[in-house]
């Protein structure tokens, strides 16, 4: 397993480009919510009662705002907007999928040909792949999650009896898309290698063990860097704590690349 997670990093430092345009991505979408949410609060803000406001005023606000969002389609545009972005990115992460894995795939190719490459060979499938991994996770939260959360809700008397309640339903949820998003990930790698879906199933049934600790550690390496970009940002706030942030998001970004490249070693190893 080891190993494994060598020769991913040493293959995800082979992606130059594909990791610069994962980061592109990623920006260009955390800029666009951003500029959602802005247009949407901002607005707000200026109208919201400061503290030495009489408390009716406040209580005011707040009705005006609750019968402007459920009795008026003020909110509709933004509504409309908010579901493009999402489509949008429906329709590109699995082009951008599809880019990497041929990429790691093919390292004797120029990196942005390849990648390209990739996009044009695994648009389809990926996008199938996309669509089944939505469907996974989306119909059984529908199913389950949201009325067990109704029932959480109906059922509990303050706000943290509610909370304790829907952390293991909230932690099962995560669970689970985790371990779909790995599945997906192998199947992926069956059609990269030109396998069956049935053949990438059975590897990754047969090392599921190698599979989930190599997902867990590099993860665990994710989360403890964010914890000490956090420290960092706190301690010394300002504009070098900006830089280090996207700095961050940029090392963020390999870290996925290297899941998926190790993930793809043992992959290999299991069927060579």
């Amino acid at each position: 397993m080891w190993q494994d997670v060598k020769d991913g990093g040493a293959s995800a430092w082979k992606q130059p480009f594909a990791v610069t345009a994962l980061f592109l991505y990623r920006f260009a979408w955390g800029f666009a919510l951003f500029a959602l949410v802005k247009s949407v609060v901002e607005p707000l803000m200026y109208r919201f009662p400061n503290e030495s406001t009489d408390p009716g005023q406040f209580r005011l606000f707040l009705a005006e705002s609750q019968f402007r969002l459920l009795k008026t389609d003020i909110v509709m545009p933004y509504v409309w907007l908010l579901l493009a972005l999402l489509a949008a990115r429906m329709l590109l992460t699995p082009l951008l999928n599809a880019g990497l894995y041929y990429s790691i795939a093919h390292t004797r190719l120029n990196p942005g040909y390849r990648f390209f490459k990739g996009i044009r060979e695994l648009a389809r499938p990926f996008f199938l792949y996309y669509l089944l991994q939505t469907a996974l996770i989306g119909i059984p939260g529908y199913l389950v999650l949201l009325p067990a959360l109704r029932r959480v809700w109906s059922a509990g008397s303050s706000y943290e009896g509610i909370l304790l309640n829907a952390l293991p339903w909230i932690g099962g949820t995560l669970a689970y898309c985790f371990l779909v998003k790995l599945l997906i990930m192998y199947l992926q790698f069956g059609r990269l290698s030109e396998r069956s879906p049935l053949a990438a199933l059975g590897v990754f049934l047969r090392a599921f063990v190698p599979v989930l600790l190599i997902s867990l550690t590099l993860l665990a390496a994710g989360w403890l860097a964010s914890l000490v970009v956090l420290t960092a940002s706190y301690l010394w706030a300002g504009f070098w704590a900006l830089v280090l942030y996207q700095l961050f998001r940029f090392a963020e970004t390999f870290l996925d690349v290297w899941a998926v490249t190790s993930q793809h070693s043992l992959y290999v190893r299991k069927t060579g």
